[in-house]
């Protein structure tokens, strides 16, 4: 193990994956309070024609992913506070359109190949750069620190909106965080597991956290722990 680590490809490799190991269910907690465990799944999706836009522009395609996953996910709130019986088909719309343009913009931009385009759908945790962990770990601390800071609010909308609306919360902007910060952490993470595998890293260990306490305070940080320690286990 400690000459695997002598290697500087292999430092970043396990220091990215602890990173996004805690980030993810730093969010995936309030998902799944508020039954919406797939929408890792569906903002993954989205975060495709991000990272074909990168590569149409030249430019990195996780940063781009973030922008483009930023703006999905307040569509996606927006549509969802609205109540609209057919906002389901909307969000459906939005998730599959999302997966066909990237794939289009993957294929027409001459700097991507099949194996870039697989780095990101599974992930490809050995080929880390150096500017890619300094992304993850900007992004993890600035999702940590809102969802671990406004936890007591978070956890008021998840519970009860309506309640949360009478004690004076801001519900919509605190809505409109929380769906920003779980399309930042997609994008977090696509380096690591990829888009097709975050929403697992969302659910899993806020799962089994929950298994093991029954009150609200203790998940989170079981949670956290465990992503994180999976990792490390590993």
């Amino acid at each position: 193990m400690t000459e695997m680590l002598s290697y500087d490809f292999m430092q970043r490799a396990l220091l990215a994956a602890v990173l996004v190991g805690i980030t993810a269910p730093a969010v995936g907690i309030y998902l799944v309070q508020r039954r919406q465990a797939l929408m890792g799944d569906g903002m993954g999706h989205v975060a495709m024609t991000g990272v074909g836009l990168g590569f149409i522009f030249q430019t990195s395609p996780v940063w781009m992913a973030v922008l483009v996953c930023v703006l999905g996910a307040v569509t996606m709130e927006l549509v969802r506070s609205r109540g609209n019986q057919r906002g389901d088909i909307a969000l459906a719309m939005l998730f599959y359109g999302g997966m066909a343009c990237g794939k289009l913009l993957v294929s027409l931009s001459a700097q991507a190949g099949a194996g870039s385009l697989e780095s990101y759908l599974w992930g490809s945790i050995l080929t880390v750069a150096p500017a890619d962990l300094i992304t993850i770990a900007v992004l993890g601390a600035v999702v940590v620190a809102v969802t671990v800071g406004l936890r007591r609010q978070l956890f008021a909308i998840c519970q009860d909106e309506d309640f949360a609306r009478v004690t004076g919360l801001p519900v919509r902007t605190l809505n409109l965080l929380l769906a920003v910060m779980a399309a930042v952490t997609v994008t977090v993470a696509m380096r690591v597991v990829g888009l097709l595998l975050v929403s697992a890293l969302m659910v899993v260990p806020v799962v089994a956290a929950q298994q093991l306490t029954r009150s609200l305070a203790a998940p989170p940080a079981a949670a956290i722990a465990r992503g994180g320690g999976v990792w490390l286990a590993g």
